[in-house]
């Protein structure tokens, strides 16, 4: 309920963005859908594999605060995404649950709207057809960084950024 009115911080969409056929990299697209906050994460491939060891890397790097920046994480039906059990697990307590995984119905995109037109954001700078494995660490970082500062007017002319840190502070007290 929270997650569809946006009326909470913590609730996010998930994608992957994926270069050409010939090609396995890929980029996970991560989007809070309150604030448009962007994480972008290059993986090897799209695959089950690739996306539990990502959530696992960002719950090392949070900590505790895991649980409370990712309340949801909605994907579409990809099959990266089908292991949703292993996905929810966490890898610091594996008997809790580190999020709550969701599906979007199936062809049903605007049910995650927001990663989608931040999906569509990514390819300004990295057009389809763009081999991912040859963009780096660093051009991915400047890009998540643009957009968490970009101003939005559906933010009320606020950075994702602004809203994250306030509304992490208020989830902190």
């Amino acid at each position: 309920q929270e997650a569809n009115l946006r009326s909470e911080y913590g609730h996010w969409e998930g994608d992957c963005i994926k270069g050409p056929k010939k090609r396995t990299t890929s980029l996970f697209t991560l989007t809070e859908r309150k604030t448009l906050e962007q994480i972008i994460i290059k993986i090897e491939r799209s695959s089950q594999e690739e996306i539990h060891n990502a959530l696992n890397n960002l719950e090392k790097k949070l900590k505790d605060r895991f649980r409370i920046k990712f309340k949801s994480i909605t994907f579409d039906n990809g099959v990266e995404f089908l292991d949703w059990q292993s996905l929810e697990l966490s890898i610091r307590n594996p008997k809790n649950k580190r999020t709550n995984i969701y599906f979007a119905h199936a062809y049903a995109a605007w049910e995650r709207g927001s990663n989608e037109v931040q999906n569509k954001m990514i390819r300004r700078f990295i057009p389809k057809g763009t081999d991912i494995h040859r963009v780096s660490e660093n051009q991915i970082q400047n890009i998540q960084n643009w957009m968490n500062n970009y101003p939005r007017k559906k933010l009320a002319y606020r950075s994702a950024n602004q809203l994250a840190k306030i509304y992490s502070q208020i989830n902190n007290n």
